[in-house]
């Protein structure tokens, strides 16, 4: 357990906990007492009914773990959409790809401010593979009509228009490593008596190739007991979006680093972090099921599989600057003209560097014809 004072769950919330805890030891028992972390983190986030973006609870705003951009208002919404629509109107069809809508509050706002921007033909299709969270987004959405179709799996047909991930990047699954005698060991999970913990596997080839191509590229060894992780279902991951997007873009917004910044030599226990009713900490076994487990994403990794994909870097800048940037040259109807202290207080938490404004990035890719690059201070050379 972690010494974080954490609240209590419900019973009820605990018994969920407590069934996916069996049935990840029993997975653990199968393979011999271990598994890899990047395991551990599918199952707790996404088992059928158990995991944690599978079952019921509230995850978004107050009433959840932590807050997202579209859930402090609709500027985010109005700057994604200030940016796409360039791009949709050379569509003949366009249709716009969501993964992962949360609350379907950034779905609302994109939609509303496309119409007023008069760009009403797009077609939003949201991929969501909890059966919870598409019943609220069909709720909330349902002022939309037929507009909006959701997906439990990618599109069977390529389509032509805009992908969109907010906070959806930091949500993959990630492997844990660390150096011992210049090797990298995984970092996985077993189980000493009734709770999970961390241990060490045997090496692995592919492990050790992606962590000498790390090292290669940050020009030094990382040092002995550094512990970090890597996403390496990264590049398939992309790969499989990019091989249905004909023609058009992605926007992905996430917290993280560009490769030098994460891999620093003080960052000795890599990013790993979990949220848990608007607590952050470090240990991912407490209430399994019950809480966020994400790692800061590193955007040289982003980079590099876009490019194997087929993709273009067409801007990656921060969340700041991207919105003071696209909503200072919006049209009167949508421009950012906070009236009241919440509005002010939302604006500031989502631009200021101590907030959510330096440590988001907004990531910009492109295929085939893309018409637009994203403003604000260009960090493509960073990457």
């Amino acid at each position: 357990m972690s010494a974080t004072p954490l609240p209590n769950p419900t019973t009820e919330a605990l018994e969920l906990s407590k069934k996916l805890s069996a049935q990840i030891r029993a997975e653990i028992e199968r393979a011999g007492g271990w598994i890899d972390f990047a395991r551990y983190m599918e199952l707790a986030l996404y088992a059928p009914g158990l995991g944690y973006y599978s079952a019921g609870s509230a995850k978004f705003g107050a009433e959840g773990d932590f807050v997202t951009a579209p859930e402090l208002g609709d500027l985010f919404g109005r700057a994604v959409a200030l940016q796409l629509v360039t791009d949709l109107a050379s569509q003949e069809a366009p249709v716009v790809l969501e993964i992962g809508a949360g609350t379907g509050a950034l779905a609302s706002h994109v939609l509303d401010a496309l119409a007023a921007l008069g760009e009403a033909r797009v077609q939003y299709r949201i991929l969501e593979p909890s059966a919870d969270l598409r019943a609220r987004q069909q709720a909330a959405l349902s002022r939309f009509g037929d507009r909006v179709t959701w997906l439990e799996a990618l599109p069977a047909r390529p389509f032509r228009g805009a992908v969109i991930g907010n906070e959806v990047l930091d949500a993959l699954p990630v492997t844990r490593f660390v150096k011992r005698a210049g090797h990298a060991l995984p970092l996985g999970v077993s189980v000493h008596g009734e709770a999970f913990e961390w241990a060490e596997g045997v090496e692995r080839p592919t492990l050790t190739a992606d962590v000498a191509l790390l090292e290669h590229e940050l020009g030094a060894p990382l040092a002995e007991g550094y512990r970090s992780e890597i996403c390496g279902v990264l590049p398939g991951w992309l790969k499989s979006i990019a091989e249905l997007l004909e023609d058009g873009v992605m926007l992905f917004a996430d917290y993280g680093l560009v490769r030098r910044e994460y891999y620093h030599p003080e960052r000795v226990d890599g990013t790993l972090i979990c949220h848990y009713r608007h607590r952050a900490h470090p240990d991912p076994f407490v209430f399994p099921g019950l809480q966020d487990i994400t790692a800061w994403v590193d955007f040289s990794a982003c980079a590099h599989a876009a490019d194997a994909a087929g993709l273009t870097v067409a801007g990656f800048t921060t969340q700041g600057q991207f919105l003071l940037e696209t909503l200072a040259a919006a049209p009167a109807a949508l421009a950012a003209n906070p009236s009241s202290v919440r509005e002010m207080s939302a604006l500031k938490t989502l631009v200021l560097p101590g907030e959510m404004g330096e440590r988001f990035k907004v990531l910009w890719l492109a295929k085939g014809h893309a018409r637009t690059a994203l403003p604000g201070r260009d960090l493509r050379d960073r990457l």
